[in-house]
C-alpha cells in the first residue's frame, strides 16, 4: 500500500464527518452522495497508484488530496483526453503517490531525472467507454473493475485484445511517450516493449480519462504518470595479444549490439548507465579495452584497425560475440555466465627467415653468410611461420631473388616436418620474371589448413655464377614473403564496418625480407725471375693451372696417373679450377677469382726461356676472415603497407693474417735460371768435346793399371 494515499483518504473522511455533524439532514444527504463518488474516485486513483507504485514501477506525486467537488454531470463528454508517460531509470526505493498532474515531476528523485528511459514501448486498451465512466462517477457508482480482470501474466487477455487503442508508442530521448486525442473512458496501460537495460517491466495499470484533480475542484483530461524501471548493466574487458603473448596497444575495435527487431547490428556509442559517449575503443598499454554500462542483449567486438602494430594481420571478419543477461552476468563462448569477463583476442603475425649452409662444417649448419667457389651449388633454407588464419588470407607468396647466383628451380622442396607439400595442390612455383634467376612460390591458402600455426621449410640450391664479385659487397640472395595484412568480411555480414563495397576488393599486403650473402675470393699469382745479381724481375707469359681437392666422383676431376703426371697426390681426387691457362702479364701477374677459402695447388705448366719449371706444385692457403654486421630488423613503408627488413647488411670486413684484406690473396713465386749450354758448332763445343775425350782416356789408363796390380 501507499502511505501517502491512505493518509490523504483518512484526512478527507475525517473532515467530511466533522462537517456532517455541523449540517442538517438534507445537506448531509448531499454530502453523502459526494462522498460516495469520492470514495469511488479514491478507489480508482488507488488502483492506478498501486500499479505505478509497486515493485518496478513507482508513480512520483504529491501527498495531499482534498474532497472532490466535481460530479459526473460536470464531465465534458465532447472533449478528448491524453495520457503522457514519463519514464525514468531508477533503482532507489523513494517515491510519492501520483496525482496525474504535471506537478508530479517535482517529486521525481533527482538521480532519476538524469536518466530518462528511451525506447520503452507502451500499448493502451480502452476497456470502458465514456458511458461506463460517467456511471462510475454518478450518484450511484458502479464498482471499479480490477486490472486483473483484463490482464493476465502481464499481457492483455484475449477477450480484450480488440480493445487496443492506436499503436504502441515508445518513449523518446526524454523518456516521454504521449497518447493524444483519447476517447474518454478507462484504459489499461501495458509496457509492451522493454529496453534491454530494464530488469522488470512496469506492472500493467488502469487509468481514468478524465480524472479529478487532487483537490477535487476540476476534471483532469490530460493525465501524466511517472513510472520508474529498475535496470541492470554488465561489463566486459577485451584483451589484445600479439606474438608470444605480447600485449598490443593501439588496436581499435567497434562494439555492436544485435537489433533483433530489425535483424541487424547497431554500433554501440553510448554508455547506457551514464549516458556518456564511449569514444573510440582502442586498446591501452596493457592491450585492454573495458566497457561497462551494457544492458541485456547480444553484442560483438570487431577489429577495425591494428594501429602501429606493424606486421600483424588485422582480422576484420571475426566477431567476438557475447551476451549480457538480465541480471548483468556475461555469457561468452561455452563458459558459465560471470559478473565480468575478459575476452582474449590474439593477432596473427607470420615470420620468415632465410639461411645459407656453412660448407666448412661436418654437421649441417646454417647461417647468414658463407663462402663458396664460383660454379658451386649453394644450399639455402627458408623457414616460414604459418599463421593460424592462413586459409582466410588472399595472398601468401614467397619470392627468391638472387644476385650473381641462379636458383635451381627443380631443386625446390617444401616440407612441414617430415611431410612434403604437393606441388600443384598446396603451391605452385614459377621463375621470377625479373631476370629468370629466381623463383616464386604461390601458396594455395585454401588448402593450407593442415599447416596453420606450423613451420614450412623450403630448401633449394643456387649456382654461384662467373659474375660473382670478390669484394665485401658479396653476392646476396634475398627472400621476400608477401601476405595479406587484412582479413575482410564477406557480403553475408552487411553490418560489419570492414565490409568492402566491391566483393572482389583485395586487402593490403605486408612483406618480410630476409637476406643472406655468399662471399667468394680471389688469388693473384706474382711470378718473378731471380737474376744473377740477386734482383727479381716480373716474368711474363708463365702459365699455371690451379687445382683443389674434391670428393671422389666429382665431374671433370682427375686422380691416379693423371694426378701424378702434374705432381699431385695420385691417391686423391683433383679438380682444375681454371678453364684456360693462367698466364702472367707483363707485370708477372695473373689472377683467379671465385674461390672459397681452402687449400689450392698451383701447377706451373710453362715458364720463360732460360728458367726451369717448378719441380712441384705450389701449395696456396686461402684463408680470408669475413665479418658481416647486419642492422637490427626494422619496418619500412607507409600507407598501411609495411616491410619487415631482416639481416640487412650494414658493413663487411675482410682480414688476412690480422691485416685488412680486399678479398684477394697474393702468392709470389720465384723462378731461377737453369744451366746455359753453348750454341752447337762453336769453339766452346770443341773444347768441351776434347776435354771429354781426355777424361775418358785417363779413365781407361787407370783401370788398366789397377788390373796389373791385381795380377801380381
Amino acid at each position: 500500500m501507499i502511505p501517502g494515499l491512505w493518509r490523504a483518504m483518512h484526512e478527507t473522511i475525517h473532515r467530511y464527518l466533522k462537517k456532517k455533524n455541523e449540517k442538517g439532514n438534507e445537506e448531509r444527504e448531499r454530502e453523502e452522495t459526494s462522498m460516495k463518488k469520492f470514495k469511488k474516485l479514491l478507489a480508482g486513483l488507488l488502483a492506478g497508484a498501486m500499479m505505478l507504485g509497486s515493485m518496478s514501477a513507482t508513480a512520483f506525486a504529491a501527498e495531499e488530496t482534498n474532497t472532490p467537488k466535481m460530479t459526473a454531470a460536470t464531465i465534458d463528454t465532447s472533449l478528448k483526453g491524453s495520457l503522457t508517460i514519463h519514464k525514468y531509470e531508477y533503482n532507489g526505493n523513494s517515491g510519492k503517490t501520483g496525482t496525474g498532474e504535471t506537478s508530479d515531476e517535482s517529486n521525481v528523485p533527482s538521480d532519476a531525472k538524469e536518466k530518462p528511459l528511451e525506447d520503452a514501448g507502451f500499448t493502451i486498451y480502452k476497456v470502458a467507454d465514456v458511458n461506463e465512466l460517467t456511471k462510475y462517477y454518478s450518484t450511484d457508482p458502479e464498482a471499479l473493475p480490477d486490472v486483473t480482470t483484463y490482464v493476465e501474466n502481464g499481457k492483455i487477455k484475449s477477450a480484450y485484445s480488440d480493445k487496443i487503442f492506436g499503436e504502441e508508442v515508445k518513449t523518446n530521448n526524454d523518456g516521454i511517450a504521449e497518447f493524444k486525442a483519447l476517447d474518454l473512458g478507462f484504459y489499461v496501460v501495458i509496457e509492451t516493449t522493454t529496453p534491454d537495460k530494464v530488469t522488470t517491466p512496469v506492472t500493467p495499470f488502469l487509468v481514468s480519462i478524465p480524472m479529478t484533480t487532487v483537490d477535487g475542484d476540476d476534471w483532469l483530461y490530460d493525465v501524466h504518470v511517472y513510472p520508474k524501471n529498475k535496470t541492470t548493466y554488465g561489463g566486459v574487458t577485451l584483451e589484445k595479444h600479439g606474438k608470444n603473448g605480447a600485449k598490443l596497444e593501439g588496436v581499435t575495435f567497434v562494439l555492436q549490439k544485435k537489433n533483433t527487431a530489425e535483424n541487424k547490428w547497431d554500433n554501440v556509442t553510448i554508455n547506457e548507465s551514464t549516458n556518456k559517449p564511449l569514444g573510440e575503443l582502442t586498446t591501452d598499454k596493457n592491450g585492454q579495452i573495458t566497457v561497462d554500462g551494457l544492458s541485456q542483449g547480444t553484442y560483438r567486438f570487431i577489429e577495425t584497425d591494428r594501429g602501429n602494430n606493424d606486421g600483424y594481420i588485422m582480422d576484420g571478419a571475426t566477431a567476438y560475440q557475447f551476451t549480457v543477461n538480465a541480471n548483468g552476468t556475461i555469457k561468452y563462448g561455452d563458459n558459465d555466465p560471470k559478473a565480468n569477463i575478459t575476452i582474449t583476442v590474439t593477432n596473427e603475425k607470420p615470420d620468415m627467415t632465410k639461411q645459407v649452409k656453412d660448407r666448412t662444417k661436418e654437421t649441417e649448419t646454417w647461417k647468414q653468410d658463407a663462402d663458396y667457389n664460383v660454379g658451386d651449388m649453394v644450399p639455402y633454407k627458408i623457414t616460414v611461420d604459418v599463421p593460424s588464419n592462413i586459409t582466410r588470407l588472399k595472398e601468401f607468396t614467397l619470392t627468391d631473388t638472387p644476385t650473381n647466383l641462379k636458383d635451381n628451380i627443380d631443386s625446390v622442396v617444401v616440407k612441414c616436418g617430415e611431410t612434403k607439400l604437393t606441388k600443384g595442390t598446396d603451391y605452385t612455383i614459377s621463375k621470377d620474371t625479373t631476370d629468370g634467376n629466381g623463383f616464386k612460390v604461390t601458396f594455395n591458402t585454401s588448402e593450407m589448413g593442415d599447416y596453420a600455426r606450423k613451420q614450412l621449410v623450403i630448401t633449394y640450391n643456387a649456382k654461384l655464377l662467373d659474375s660473382a664479385v670478390t669484394s665485401t659487397d658479396g653476392n646476396t640472395n634475398r627472400a621476400k614473403l608477401e601476405y595479406s595484412n587484412k582479413i575482410l568480411p564477406g557480403q553475408d555480414d552487411p553490418d560489419n564496418p570492414n565490409k568492402p563495397e566491391n566483393p572482389d576488393t583485395k586487402p593490403g599486403k605486408d612483406y618480410i625480407e630476409n637476406t643472406t650473402i655468399v662471399y667468394t675470393f680471389g688469388l693473384q699469382v706474382l711470378k718473378k725471375g731471380e737474376q744473377a745479381d740477386g734482383t727479381r724481375t716480373p716474368l711474363e707469359g708463365v702459365q699455371f693451372d690451379l687445382y683443389k681437392e674434391v670428393p671422389e666422383g666429382t665431374a671433370k676431376a682427375i686422380t691416379g696417373d693423371a694426378a701424378k703426371a702434374v705432381g699431385l697426390d695420385s691417391n686423391k681426387t683433383w679438380l682444375k679450377i681454371n678453364e684456360a691457362p693462367l698466364t702472367t702479364d707483363e707485370n708477372g701477374k695473373v689472377s683467379q677469382s671465385g674461390l672459397a677459402n681452402g687449400t689450392y695447388y698451383l701447377v706451373e705448366t710453362k715458364t720463360n726461356e732460360k728458367y726451369n719449371l717448378l719441380k712441384a706444385p705450389v701449395k696456396v692457403e686461402l684463408n680470408i676472415d669475413y665479418v658481416t654486421t647486419t642492422k637490427n630488423e626494422y619496418y619500412k613503408g607507409e600507407n598501411g603497407v609495411k616491410t619487415l627488413v631482416k639481416h640487412e647488411v650494414e658493413t663487411t670486413t675482410f682480414t688476412e693474417n690480422t691485416a685488412t684484406s680486399t678479398g684477394t690473396h697474393t702468392e709470389t713465386i720465384i723462378n731461377k735460371k737453369g744451366f746455359t749450354l753453348p750454341i752447337t758448332g762453336g769453339m766452346g763445343t770443341i773444347a768441351i768435346t776434347a776435354l771429354g775425350v781426355a777424361l775418358a782416356f785417363a779413365g781407361v789408363l787407370i783401370i788398366g793399371a789397377s788390373r796389373k796390380k791385381t795380377v801380381k
